[in-house]
């Protein structure tokens, strides 16, 4: 189910992106520090979101991943309460 999702999301983007370069097709001047370039705004535009989607995948992952080494830790401090409680309950019978 997730995998189909994933490809209805990708069409989706792609047929965005197809209708997004059809309506913008006129030249823009992108001046940077030392020069300049003439590119048109579909590019700009679709430049502009792959390098947001790229940061944010980044961010995504350092922030998930510090979630999961921190999940991690936690389950190994549970784990010798676990056997504790088990042999407090085996003793116990």
């Amino acid at each position: 189910m997730f995998k189909v999702l994933k490809i209805i999301l990708v069409v989706l983007c792609l047929f965005c992106a197809f209708l997004l370069g059809s309506q913008n097709p006129q030249l823009v001047q992108i001046n940077y520090i030392i020069a300049s370039n003439t590119l048109p705004l579909a590019v700009i535009i679709s430049t502009c979101f792959i390098l947001g989607v790229i940061i944010g995948c980044f961010i995504s992952f350092k922030l998930f991943s510090k979630l999961k080494w921190q999940n991690y830790r936690l389950k190994k401090q549970l784990a010798p309460e676990k056997n504790n409680s088990k042999l407090i309950a085996n003793k116990d019978t």
